[in-house]
């Protein structure tokens, strides 16, 4: 007969995930579904533990109920068999195991399942499973050991199929992912082992909890190994609120998102932006693109061209021309790799038409020798350097940094917000009157240190000798300058900033600090759309 600590301790692990069930809400992205498969899991554990707690309340005689004591005990044992086929879809979702190779297991668990079902109902009559004294003793018979058998062949197989790629992989990222697999399979056929040895001891719901709490701890660790695993959403909040298309592509999984769709992209996406075929990216881009402006890019594959630019780089920018209802416009194609999974990225598509229309002023003054040197360095809209002055000057710096000089200098970013906006609504003329009063923040704030447009409303400061040891009050001075209050374009200010301080352990190039103040930009876009949004 049980102790009525068996009861107590049941109650304690289902008391533990449903503490822990809070947390699984917050950390874990529904989106996903490993996430939502772990989420659906941990419910069926703590049904489980709970289940086992209220069984050992009958088998501790503290319920004397002898009829239902023997139905509750069959209701365990199925429960029992249905987990087995539980964990055994979620691991293999969480090991990327693709659907063809996972259905001969999946079918394998569940004919063990229904095998044991099938025992359960024979054993109403035939008692060779289990059987209830007259006092209400639980009373194990051989055929026990079968039924325990069928329940953990699925466990001890998988555990060996872990245990074998993790000594197999090579890189350390891999071998942690499924290292904690095989922790999350070993707790419970460790505990049923003993489940087995000691039968009237909560040993499963032990093992089930454990096994839940390694697969949350290896989440939480992975957090805190890659501080920027909020990457993807960071961007893709910074994205949205200018490009017209976001969308978020797993090859892995070989699934897209759609996180935004504009009204003029809407009708061209066939199946709408709730489609997570990958094709429809494809013929999304195939349909828009002018074929003699980006026919290397989409006659093949959008996405598997994505998937090689970014084996060699982050991030990439492509220029390429769309043809919306019969007027072309100039776009640009943005594709960022996702920190967090290397399989993984982000594609934004923005109109670019006024950046273009500048450039194109660009080019003809360029064509007259007396403003060569002034085009060179100098933007034509704003006055402040030019992308091709910026480089000259990290250039110059990077050479400093190599000769090992002791060198100290910050840089700023700053992303105009709502230029495509104002131009739709205002007219290019006070978009262009946006950017430059947005400009001139910065000059006034940062008087000392040059300041460069790099994009379209892309800007970048340098902050070197006393502008650098006053960096945190100037950049809270730039921060309290910006005034969303106002629609008219003439007093409106609105840009996301961030701000990285070179360090000579950690960057080899200005190229190091830019992506650090890059990140940090995004994270205020981000933070900024969200209030927003915010009643």
């Amino acid at each position: 007969m049980a102790s009525p600590l068996y009861t107590v301790l049941a109650f304690t692990c289902t008391l533990v995930l449903l503490i822990f069930m809070n947390q699984f809400n917050t950390v874990l992205d529904k989106s996903e579904k490993t996430d939502k498969d772990f989420l659906y899991l941990s419910c069926w554990v703590t049904f489980f533990c709970l289940l086992d707690g209220i069984w050992g309340l009958f088998a501790s005689g503290t319920v004397h109920r002898n009829s239902l004591f023997f139905i509750l005990s069959s209701l365990s044992h199925a429960t029992a068999a249905l987990s087995a086929y539980i964990w055994l879809s979620y691991i293999l979702n969480f090991i990327s195991i693709e659907r063809d190779k996972a259905i001969p297991a999946k079918m394998l668990s569940i004919a063990l399942v229904l095998f044991q079902l099938v025992l359960l109902l024979i054993n109403y009559k035939s008692r060779f499973i289990f059987d209830i004294s007259d006092t209400g003793a639980y009373i194990p018979r051989a055929g026990r050991n079968l039924l325990y058998y069928c329940q953990y062949i699925t466990f001890f197989v998988i555990g060996l199929f872990l245990a074998y790629q993790t000594a197999s992989a090579k890189k350390l990222a891999i071998r942690r992912h499924y290292a904690a697999g095989f922790l999350f399979i070993t707790a419970p056929v460790l505990c049923g082992l003993l489940q087995k040895s000691f039968p009237f001891t909560p040993c499963a719901s032990i093992g089930s909890m454990l096994g839940c709490c390694t697969i949350y701890a290896f989440v939480i660790s992975r957090i805190s190994r890659n501080r920027d695993l909020s990457q993807k959403a960071v961007i893709i909040a910074g994205l949205s609120s200018d490009y017209d298309v976001v969308m978020y592509m797993n090859i892995d999984k070989n699934q897209v998102k759609y996180y935004q769709v504009s009204d003029k992209f809407a009708p061209l996406l066939w199946e709408g932006r709730n489609s997570s075929d990958p094709n429809s990216f494809d013929e999304l881009m195939r349909r828009i693109s002018v074929p003699s402006e980006f026919s290397d890019f989409t006659e093949y594959s959008t996405l598997e061209r994505c998937i090689e630019i970014l084996q060699t780089a982050p991030y990439y920018t492509i220029p390429f021309l769309a043809n919306i209802n019969d007027h072309i416009e100039h776009f640009r194609l943005k594709i960022a790799s996702d920190k967090s999974n290397s399989r993984a990225f982000i594609v934004g598509i923005i109109n670019v038409d006024e950046e273009h229309r500048l450039e194109e002023t660009a080019q003809k003054l360029r064509k007259d020798l007396q403003h060569t040197k002034l085009i060179a360095n100098k933007d034509p809209l704003t006055g402040v350097g030019s992308t091709a002055a910026f480089k000259a000057k990290c250039q110059l710096i990077d050479n400093q940094i190599k000769a090992g000089n002791n060198i100290r200098f910050a840089i700023v970013e700053c992303d105009v917000n709502n230029l495509k906006f104002m131009n739709d609504n205002f007219g290019h003329d006070k978009g262009s009157e946006y950017l430059k009063n947005c400009c001139n923040v910065f000059c006034n704030v940062f008087k000392h240190s040059p300041v460069f447009r790099i994009g379209g409303d892309e800007f970048v400061i340098i902050l070197y000798d006393t502008q650098y040891d006053m960096r945190a009050k100037l950049f809270q001075k730039l921060k309290s300058s910006i005034n969303t209050k106002s629609k008219s374009p003439k007093e409106c200010i609105s840009f996301a900033a961030g701000m990285a301080d070179f360090s000579p352990q950690i960057d080899e190039s200005v190229k190091d600090v830019l992506k650090r103040a890059d990140t940090f930009m995004y994270i205020d876009k981000g933070k900024m759309k969200g209030k927003r949004r915010s009643p």
